[in-house]
Protein backbone atom coordinates (compact mmCIF):
# COMPACT_ATOMS: atom_id res chain seq x y z
CA UNK A 1 0.00 0.00 0.00
CA UNK A 2 1.22 3.48 -0.95
CA UNK A 3 0.74 6.33 0.85
CA UNK A 4 -1.41 9.23 -1.60
CA UNK A 5 0.82 13.03 -1.74
CA UNK A 6 -0.72 15.00 0.98
CA UNK A 7 -2.55 17.35 -1.20
CA UNK A 8 -3.86 15.48 -3.74
CA UNK A 9 -5.74 13.41 -0.55
CA UNK A 10 -7.00 17.12 0.48
CA UNK A 11 -8.06 17.88 -3.08
CA UNK A 12 -9.84 14.68 -3.51
CA UNK A 13 -11.34 13.40 0.15
CA UNK A 14 -13.52 14.80 2.57
CA UNK A 15 -12.30 16.19 5.49
CA UNK A 16 -13.49 13.00 7.61
CA UNK A 17 -11.89 10.72 4.70
CA UNK A 18 -8.71 12.40 4.70
CA UNK A 19 -8.75 12.32 9.03
CA UNK A 20 -9.43 8.80 8.83
CA UNK A 21 -6.89 7.85 6.00
CA UNK A 22 -4.00 9.83 8.13
CA UNK A 23 -5.39 7.42 11.25
CA UNK A 24 -5.16 4.51 9.27
CA UNK A 25 -1.49 5.22 8.09
CA UNK A 26 -0.59 5.36 12.16
CA UNK A 27 -2.33 2.20 12.83
CA UNK A 28 -0.70 0.16 10.12
CA UNK A 29 2.49 1.68 10.90
CA UNK A 30 1.67 0.60 14.53
CA UNK A 31 1.00 -3.13 13.28
CA UNK A 32 4.29 -3.39 11.40
CA UNK A 33 5.80 -3.24 14.62
CA UNK A 34 3.74 -5.41 16.46
CA UNK A 35 3.83 -8.50 13.46
CA UNK A 36 7.33 -9.18 13.99
CA UNK A 37 7.17 -9.80 17.60
CA UNK A 38 4.21 -11.75 17.69
CA UNK A 39 6.17 -14.31 15.45
CA UNK A 40 9.12 -14.85 17.86
CA UNK A 41 7.15 -14.33 21.17
CA UNK A 42 3.85 -16.29 21.35
CA UNK A 43 1.05 -15.38 23.84
CA UNK A 44 1.07 -17.29 27.11
CA UNK A 45 -1.09 -20.07 26.88
CA UNK A 46 -2.19 -20.09 30.36
CA UNK A 47 -4.47 -17.16 31.10
CA UNK A 48 -3.63 -17.70 34.95
CA UNK A 49 0.38 -16.47 33.98
CA UNK A 50 0.86 -12.51 33.86
CA UNK A 51 1.12 -10.86 30.51
CA UNK A 52 4.47 -9.66 30.27
CA UNK A 53 4.74 -5.62 30.04
CA UNK A 54 5.23 -5.91 26.18
CA UNK A 55 2.49 -8.18 25.88
CA UNK A 56 0.29 -5.84 27.83
CA UNK A 57 1.32 -2.78 25.97
CA UNK A 58 0.08 -4.76 22.85
CA UNK A 59 -3.19 -5.78 24.45
CA UNK A 60 -3.78 -2.09 25.21
CA UNK A 61 -2.75 -0.65 22.06
CA UNK A 62 -5.00 -2.99 19.94
CA UNK A 63 -8.05 -2.32 22.58
CA UNK A 64 -7.55 1.90 21.99
CA UNK A 65 -8.05 1.15 17.92
CA UNK A 66 -10.57 -0.81 19.11
CA UNK A 67 -12.06 2.65 21.31
CA UNK A 68 -11.06 4.87 18.69
CA UNK A 69 -13.12 3.67 16.16
CA UNK A 70 -16.15 3.14 17.92
CA UNK A 71 -15.65 6.58 18.80
CA UNK A 72 -14.42 6.50 22.35
CA UNK A 73 -11.55 8.60 21.91
CA UNK A 74 -10.96 9.49 25.89
CA UNK A 75 -10.89 6.00 26.17
CA UNK A 76 -8.55 5.30 23.79
CA UNK A 77 -6.36 8.54 24.60
CA UNK A 78 -6.08 6.03 28.18
CA UNK A 79 -5.08 2.74 26.27
CA UNK A 80 -2.76 4.12 23.78
CA UNK A 81 -1.24 6.38 26.52
CA UNK A 82 -0.56 3.12 28.83
CA UNK A 83 0.49 1.47 26.22
CA UNK A 84 3.14 3.53 25.48
CA UNK A 85 4.02 3.78 29.34
CA UNK A 86 4.90 -0.40 28.84
CA UNK A 87 6.52 -0.41 25.88
CA UNK A 88 7.85 2.70 24.04
CA UNK A 89 6.41 2.33 20.56
CA UNK A 90 6.49 4.91 17.41
CA UNK A 91 3.58 3.99 16.48
CA UNK A 92 1.73 3.92 19.98
CA UNK A 93 2.60 7.78 20.14
CA UNK A 94 1.48 8.51 17.01
CA UNK A 95 -1.57 7.06 17.59
CA UNK A 96 -1.75 8.72 21.04
CA UNK A 97 -1.03 12.26 19.55
CA UNK A 98 -3.91 11.65 16.96
CA UNK A 99 -6.13 10.59 20.15
CA UNK A 100 -5.01 13.78 21.88
CA UNK A 101 -5.79 16.12 18.42
CA UNK A 102 -8.89 14.80 18.07
CA UNK A 103 -10.10 15.80 21.83
CA UNK A 104 -8.97 19.47 20.86
CA UNK A 105 -6.28 18.45 23.40
CA UNK A 106 -4.03 20.59 20.21
CA UNK A 107 -0.90 21.38 22.91
CA UNK A 108 -0.08 17.91 23.66
CA UNK A 109 -0.90 16.35 20.51
CA UNK A 110 1.50 18.96 19.05
CA UNK A 111 4.42 18.20 21.18
CA UNK A 112 4.00 14.39 20.52
CA UNK A 113 3.67 14.93 16.95
CA UNK A 114 6.88 16.84 16.94
CA UNK A 115 8.81 14.35 19.19
CA UNK A 116 7.38 11.77 17.05
CA UNK A 117 8.58 13.26 13.82
CA UNK A 118 12.12 13.36 15.37
CA UNK A 119 11.51 10.03 16.40
CA UNK A 120 10.74 8.49 13.35
CA UNK A 121 13.44 10.70 11.06
CA UNK A 122 16.21 8.97 13.53
CA UNK A 123 14.67 5.86 12.51
CA UNK A 124 14.51 6.24 9.10
CA UNK A 125 10.99 6.19 8.81
CA UNK A 126 10.12 8.76 6.48
CA UNK A 127 6.37 8.18 5.68
CA UNK A 128 6.32 8.63 9.60
CA UNK A 129 7.98 11.34 10.04
CA UNK A 130 5.91 12.87 7.38
CA UNK A 131 2.38 12.44 8.70
CA UNK A 132 4.25 13.73 11.93
CA UNK A 133 5.23 16.67 10.89
CA UNK A 134 2.11 17.29 8.47
CA UNK A 135 0.05 17.52 11.96
CA UNK A 136 2.16 19.40 13.90
CA UNK A 137 2.47 21.72 11.08
CA UNK A 138 -1.38 21.90 10.75
CA UNK A 139 -1.71 22.47 14.61
CA UNK A 140 0.54 25.27 15.29
CA UNK A 141 -2.18 28.12 14.09
CA UNK A 142 -4.52 26.52 16.42
CA UNK A 143 -2.24 26.25 19.58
CA UNK A 144 -3.77 28.51 22.79
CA UNK A 145 -0.90 30.67 23.39
CA UNK A 146 -0.71 32.14 27.51
CA UNK A 147 1.38 35.49 28.17
CA UNK A 148 2.24 35.84 31.96
CA UNK A 149 2.25 39.62 33.48
CA UNK A 150 4.15 39.20 37.22
CA UNK A 151 4.79 42.10 38.88
CA UNK A 152 8.34 43.69 38.91
CA UNK A 153 8.33 45.07 42.52
CA UNK A 154 10.06 42.17 43.99
CA UNK A 155 11.88 39.32 42.37
CA UNK A 156 10.09 35.72 41.85
CA UNK A 157 11.43 32.81 43.41
CA UNK A 158 9.46 30.02 41.25
CA UNK A 159 6.81 29.34 39.28
CA UNK A 160 5.01 26.01 39.57
CA UNK A 161 2.57 25.20 36.56
CA UNK A 162 -0.10 22.38 37.56
CA UNK A 163 2.31 21.15 39.85
CA UNK A 164 5.61 21.30 37.30
CA UNK A 165 7.96 23.41 37.83
CA UNK A 166 8.28 26.46 34.79
CA UNK A 167 12.23 27.33 33.88
CA UNK A 168 12.79 30.64 34.04
CA UNK A 169 14.21 31.16 31.01
CA UNK A 170 10.32 30.78 29.69
CA UNK A 171 8.33 32.90 32.29
CA UNK A 172 8.23 36.05 30.06
CA UNK A 173 7.60 33.60 27.10
CA UNK A 174 4.40 32.62 25.72
CA UNK A 175 2.73 29.14 27.23
CA UNK A 176 1.06 27.12 25.08
CA UNK A 177 -1.63 25.20 26.73
CA UNK A 178 -4.49 22.78 26.60
CA UNK A 179 -7.64 24.53 27.08
CA UNK A 180 -8.95 24.00 30.36
CA UNK A 181 -8.64 24.88 34.19
CA UNK A 182 -4.80 25.14 35.09
CA UNK A 183 -3.39 26.41 38.17
CA UNK A 184 0.22 28.72 38.87
CA UNK A 185 1.60 28.59 41.80
CA UNK A 186 4.16 31.81 42.58
CA UNK A 187 6.76 32.30 45.51
CA UNK A 188 8.87 35.03 45.89
CA UNK A 189 10.87 35.77 49.17
CA UNK A 190 9.61 37.35 52.05
CA UNK A 191 6.23 36.75 50.60
CA UNK A 192 3.58 34.31 50.96
CA UNK A 193 2.73 31.39 48.38
CA UNK A 194 0.10 32.03 46.00
CA UNK A 195 -1.62 30.00 43.71
CA UNK A 196 -4.07 31.53 40.62
CA UNK A 197 -6.65 29.69 39.18
CA UNK A 198 -7.35 30.12 35.07
CA UNK A 199 -8.98 29.37 32.04
CA UNK A 200 -7.81 28.67 29.01
CA UNK A 201 -10.02 28.71 25.82
CA UNK A 202 -9.15 27.46 22.21
CA UNK A 203 -8.19 30.48 20.88
CA UNK A 204 -4.77 31.18 19.29
CA UNK A 205 -5.19 34.42 20.19
CA UNK A 206 -2.97 35.95 23.26
CA UNK A 207 -4.17 35.22 26.95
CA UNK A 208 -2.88 37.20 29.66
CA UNK A 209 -2.69 35.97 33.31
CA UNK A 210 -1.97 38.79 35.79
CA UNK A 211 -0.09 37.69 38.82
CA UNK A 212 -0.89 40.47 41.20
CA UNK A 213 1.45 41.71 44.28
CA UNK A 214 2.18 38.61 46.97
CA UNK A 215 1.40 39.33 50.21
CA UNK A 216 4.33 39.52 53.28
CA UNK A 217 4.45 36.53 54.95
CA UNK A 218 2.91 36.40 58.40
CA UNK A 219 5.32 35.97 61.18
CA UNK A 220 4.71 33.26 63.25
CA UNK A 221 4.56 34.28 67.61
CA UNK A 222 6.87 32.88 69.07
CA UNK A 223 5.83 30.27 71.86
CA UNK A 224 5.32 31.53 75.02
CA UNK A 225 7.92 30.25 77.80
CA UNK A 226 6.92 27.88 79.63
CA UNK A 227 7.04 28.64 83.80
CA UNK A 228 9.88 27.16 85.10
CA UNK A 229 8.98 24.87 87.97
CA UNK A 230 9.94 25.92 91.27
CA UNK A 231 12.72 23.93 92.45
CA UNK A 232 12.54 21.31 95.01
CA UNK A 233 14.27 21.64 98.34
CA UNK A 234 17.18 19.05 98.87
CA UNK A 235 15.93 16.34 101.62
CA UNK A 236 17.97 15.89 104.62
CA UNK A 237 18.33 11.95 104.50
CA UNK A 238 19.67 11.88 108.06
CA UNK A 239 17.47 14.63 109.64
CA UNK A 240 14.72 12.84 108.02
CA UNK A 241 15.47 9.69 109.00
CA UNK A 242 16.21 10.87 112.82
CA UNK A 243 12.82 12.47 112.63
CA UNK A 244 11.28 9.19 111.54
CA UNK A 245 13.01 7.33 114.90
CA UNK A 246 11.51 10.05 117.21
CA UNK A 247 8.26 9.28 115.56
CA UNK A 248 8.14 5.93 116.29
CA UNK A 249 9.70 6.35 119.43
CA UNK A 250 7.01 8.57 120.69
CA UNK A 251 4.60 6.26 119.51
CA UNK A 252 5.95 3.35 121.46
CA UNK A 253 5.99 5.71 124.29
CA UNK A 254 2.74 6.40 123.94
CA UNK A 255 1.35 2.65 123.69
CA UNK A 256 3.74 1.76 127.07
CA UNK A 257 1.73 5.02 129.00
CA UNK A 258 -2.02 3.84 127.82
CA UNK A 259 -0.62 0.32 128.95
CA UNK A 260 0.66 1.33 132.33
CA UNK A 261 -2.78 3.75 132.67
CA UNK A 262 -4.62 0.90 132.13
CA UNK A 263 -2.80 -1.25 134.76
CA UNK A 264 -3.19 1.53 137.49
CA UNK A 265 -6.62 1.99 136.57
CA UNK A 266 -7.08 -1.96 136.93
CA UNK A 267 -5.09 -2.29 140.66
CA UNK A 268 -6.32 -2.26 143.57
CA UNK A 269 -5.81 1.30 145.34
CA UNK A 270 -3.88 -0.30 148.23
CA UNK A 271 -1.64 -2.42 145.85
CA UNK A 272 1.55 -0.63 146.35
CA UNK A 273 2.31 -0.89 142.47
CA UNK A 274 -0.84 1.45 141.86
CA UNK A 275 1.40 4.46 142.57
CA UNK A 276 4.22 2.88 140.14
CA UNK A 277 2.41 2.23 137.32
CA UNK A 278 0.81 5.81 137.62
CA UNK A 279 4.09 7.48 137.24
CA UNK A 280 5.34 5.15 134.74
CA UNK A 281 2.29 5.78 132.51
CA UNK A 282 2.90 9.73 133.38
CA UNK A 283 6.20 9.39 132.19
CA UNK A 284 5.90 7.41 129.40
CA UNK A 285 2.89 9.67 127.77
CA UNK A 286 4.77 13.01 128.78
CA UNK A 287 8.47 11.29 126.41
CA UNK A 288 5.81 10.09 123.70
CA UNK A 289 4.75 13.28 123.25
CA UNK A 290 8.12 14.97 123.40
CA UNK A 291 9.48 12.44 121.32
CA UNK A 292 6.43 12.63 118.50
CA UNK A 293 6.81 16.26 118.43
CA UNK A 294 10.57 16.48 118.06
CA UNK A 295 10.39 13.68 115.28
CA UNK A 296 7.53 15.47 113.56
CA UNK A 297 9.46 18.65 113.54
CA UNK A 298 12.64 17.07 112.14
CA UNK A 299 10.85 15.20 109.41
CA UNK A 300 9.22 18.76 108.34
CA UNK A 301 12.39 20.56 108.53
CA UNK A 302 14.56 18.05 106.59
CA UNK A 303 13.45 19.40 103.15
CA UNK A 304 14.72 23.14 104.87
CA UNK A 305 18.63 23.30 103.72
CA UNK A 306 18.63 26.65 106.34
CA UNK A 307 17.38 24.81 109.19
CA UNK A 308 19.68 23.25 111.81
CA UNK A 309 19.64 21.32 115.64
CA UNK A 310 21.72 20.28 117.34
CA UNK A 311 21.28 17.95 120.83
CA UNK A 312 24.28 19.02 123.64
CA UNK A 313 25.05 17.92 127.08
CA UNK A 314 26.62 20.19 129.19
CA UNK A 315 27.56 19.82 133.46
CA UNK A 316 25.57 21.89 135.88
CA UNK A 317 25.16 22.56 139.47
CA UNK A 318 22.32 20.62 139.61
CA UNK A 319 23.80 17.68 137.31
CA UNK A 320 23.94 17.00 133.35
CA UNK A 321 21.80 19.05 131.33
CA UNK A 322 20.38 18.62 127.72
CA UNK A 323 19.39 21.26 125.59
CA UNK A 324 18.05 21.58 121.97
CA UNK A 325 20.03 24.46 119.47
CA UNK A 326 18.24 25.25 116.38
CA UNK A 327 19.73 27.66 113.29
CA UNK A 328 17.97 29.13 110.93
Amino acid sequence: MTRPHGDLARRTLPRAAHFALLAALATLASRAEAEPRQKTEPRPKSQGQPLSNEARADQLFRSGEKKFDAGDYAGACTDFSESLKLGPKLGALLNLALCHETIGKFVTAWSEFSHAAVWAAQNGQRDRHDFAIQHARALEPKLPRVILQLPTDRAIDGLDLDGEPVPETRWYMPLFLDPGEHHLAVTAPGKQRTTIAFRVTASASDQFVYVPRLADKVPVPAAPAKPAKPTEPPVDRSRCLLGLVGLGVGGASTLVGLTLGALAMAADERDPAVQGYATGATVAFVAGAAFAATGGWLVWTSTRGTTRAAVTASPRREGVGLSLTTTF
